[in-house]
Protein backbone atom coordinates (compact mmCIF):
# COMPACT_ATOMS: atom_id res chain seq x y z
CA UNK A 1 0.00 0.00 0.00
CA UNK A 2 3.20 2.34 0.03
CA UNK A 3 2.03 5.19 -1.57
CA UNK A 4 -1.53 5.46 0.53
CA UNK A 5 0.57 4.41 3.59
CA UNK A 6 -0.82 2.39 6.20
CA UNK A 7 -3.91 4.35 7.38
CA UNK A 8 -5.65 3.53 4.10
CA UNK A 9 -5.54 -0.40 4.74
CA UNK A 10 -6.51 0.35 8.27
CA UNK A 11 -9.93 2.28 7.06
CA UNK A 12 -10.70 -0.59 4.70
CA UNK A 13 -10.42 -3.17 7.12
CA UNK A 14 -12.25 -1.34 9.61
CA UNK A 15 -15.04 -0.47 6.65
CA UNK A 16 -14.96 -4.34 6.74
CA UNK A 17 -15.44 -4.78 10.37
CA UNK A 18 -18.05 -2.08 10.60
CA UNK A 19 -20.53 -4.16 8.05
CA UNK A 20 -20.10 -7.54 9.44
CA UNK A 21 -20.86 -6.02 13.15
CA UNK A 22 -24.02 -4.27 11.22
CA UNK A 23 -24.51 -8.18 10.38
CA UNK A 24 -24.14 -9.35 13.64
CA UNK A 25 -26.96 -6.56 15.18
CA UNK A 26 -29.25 -7.18 12.53
CA UNK A 27 -29.23 -11.56 13.19
CA UNK A 28 -29.73 -10.69 16.90
CA UNK A 29 -32.58 -8.67 16.43
CA UNK A 30 -33.82 -11.17 13.19
CA UNK A 31 -34.00 -13.72 16.28
CA UNK A 32 -35.32 -11.97 18.81
CA UNK A 33 -38.58 -14.49 18.91
CA UNK A 34 -36.47 -17.20 18.76
CA UNK A 35 -36.04 -19.67 21.91
CA UNK A 36 -33.19 -19.78 23.38
CA UNK A 37 -31.59 -18.18 21.00
CA UNK A 38 -28.50 -16.85 22.64
CA UNK A 39 -26.95 -13.11 21.08
CA UNK A 40 -24.02 -12.69 19.24
CA UNK A 41 -22.16 -10.11 22.00
CA UNK A 42 -18.70 -9.75 19.61
CA UNK A 43 -17.61 -6.33 19.43
CA UNK A 44 -16.04 -3.61 16.64
CA UNK A 45 -12.72 -4.38 18.39
CA UNK A 46 -13.18 -8.26 18.33
CA UNK A 47 -14.23 -8.43 14.49
CA UNK A 48 -11.71 -5.69 13.46
CA UNK A 49 -8.73 -7.82 15.14
CA UNK A 50 -9.95 -11.18 13.65
CA UNK A 51 -9.49 -9.34 10.06
CA UNK A 52 -6.17 -8.65 10.96
CA UNK A 53 -4.98 -11.56 12.04
CA UNK A 54 -1.46 -12.26 10.12
CA UNK A 55 -0.59 -8.71 8.98
CA UNK A 56 1.14 -6.08 10.23
CA UNK A 57 -2.09 -3.90 10.68
CA UNK A 58 -2.90 -2.81 14.00
CA UNK A 59 -0.25 -4.73 15.92
CA UNK A 60 1.94 -2.26 18.09
CA UNK A 61 5.80 -2.73 17.20
CA UNK A 62 7.94 -2.91 20.31
CA UNK A 63 11.37 -0.91 19.13
CA UNK A 64 12.61 -1.41 22.88
CA UNK A 65 12.99 -4.08 25.08
CA UNK A 66 11.13 -3.01 28.10
CA UNK A 67 7.83 -2.26 25.86
CA UNK A 68 4.90 -4.24 26.77
CA UNK A 69 4.06 -6.89 23.93
CA UNK A 70 0.72 -5.99 22.40
CA UNK A 71 -1.76 -8.74 23.51
CA UNK A 72 -4.87 -6.80 22.28
CA UNK A 73 -5.29 -9.63 19.64
CA UNK A 74 -5.43 -12.47 22.00
CA UNK A 75 -7.48 -10.87 24.46
CA UNK A 76 -10.15 -9.29 22.08
CA UNK A 77 -10.51 -12.92 20.37
CA UNK A 78 -10.62 -14.92 23.39
CA UNK A 79 -13.78 -15.88 26.03
CA UNK A 80 -17.42 -16.45 24.63
CA UNK A 81 -18.82 -14.96 21.43
CA UNK A 82 -22.55 -15.10 22.92
CA UNK A 83 -23.93 -13.93 25.99
CA UNK A 84 -23.86 -14.63 29.16
CA UNK A 85 -26.19 -12.60 30.42
CA UNK A 86 -28.92 -14.29 31.96
CA UNK A 87 -32.37 -14.63 29.82
CA UNK A 88 -34.34 -11.80 29.24
CA UNK A 89 -37.45 -13.84 28.41
CA UNK A 90 -38.79 -17.08 29.10
CA UNK A 91 -37.73 -18.93 26.36
CA UNK A 92 -34.34 -18.40 26.96
CA UNK A 93 -33.77 -15.93 24.51
CA UNK A 94 -31.40 -13.43 25.65
CA UNK A 95 -31.56 -10.22 22.93
CA UNK A 96 -32.76 -7.21 24.28
CA UNK A 97 -33.59 -5.23 20.92
CA UNK A 98 -33.31 -1.58 22.37
CA UNK A 99 -29.80 -2.35 23.27
CA UNK A 100 -28.67 -3.81 19.79
CA UNK A 101 -31.23 -1.15 18.21
CA UNK A 102 -28.72 1.72 20.04
CA UNK A 103 -25.47 -0.60 19.22
CA UNK A 104 -26.52 -0.60 15.67
CA UNK A 105 -26.88 3.41 15.43
CA UNK A 106 -23.71 3.63 16.76
CA UNK A 107 -22.21 1.56 14.50
CA UNK A 108 -23.72 3.21 11.34
CA UNK A 109 -22.61 6.33 12.74
CA UNK A 110 -19.21 5.14 12.85
CA UNK A 111 -19.75 3.38 9.43
CA UNK A 112 -20.10 6.72 8.17
CA UNK A 113 -17.21 8.34 9.68
CA UNK A 114 -14.65 5.65 8.36
CA UNK A 115 -16.91 5.99 4.91
CA UNK A 116 -15.96 10.33 5.13
CA UNK A 117 -12.01 10.20 6.46
CA UNK A 118 -11.57 7.11 3.38
CA UNK A 119 -13.27 9.86 0.99
CA UNK A 120 -10.98 12.25 2.37
CA UNK A 121 -7.70 10.17 1.92
CA UNK A 122 -8.89 9.26 -2.15
CA UNK A 123 -9.56 13.09 -2.79
CA UNK A 124 -6.27 13.98 -0.97
CA UNK A 125 -4.63 11.55 -3.18
CA UNK A 126 -6.46 12.96 -6.00
CA UNK A 127 -5.74 16.51 -5.45
CA UNK A 128 -1.74 15.36 -5.24
CA UNK A 129 -2.38 14.04 -8.68
CA UNK A 130 -4.35 17.22 -10.11
CA UNK A 131 -1.30 19.59 -8.92
CA UNK A 132 1.38 17.53 -9.81
CA UNK A 133 0.28 17.61 -13.56
CA UNK A 134 0.61 21.25 -13.48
Amino acid sequence: MGLLGNSFQHLSVAMVAREKVQGIHSSNIANADTPNFQADRRSFENVFSSLNVGSSVGQAATTNPKHFADISSSHATSGSIFSNSPSRSIDGNNVDVQKEMASMSENQLMHELTMQLLKGKITGMGNVITEGSR
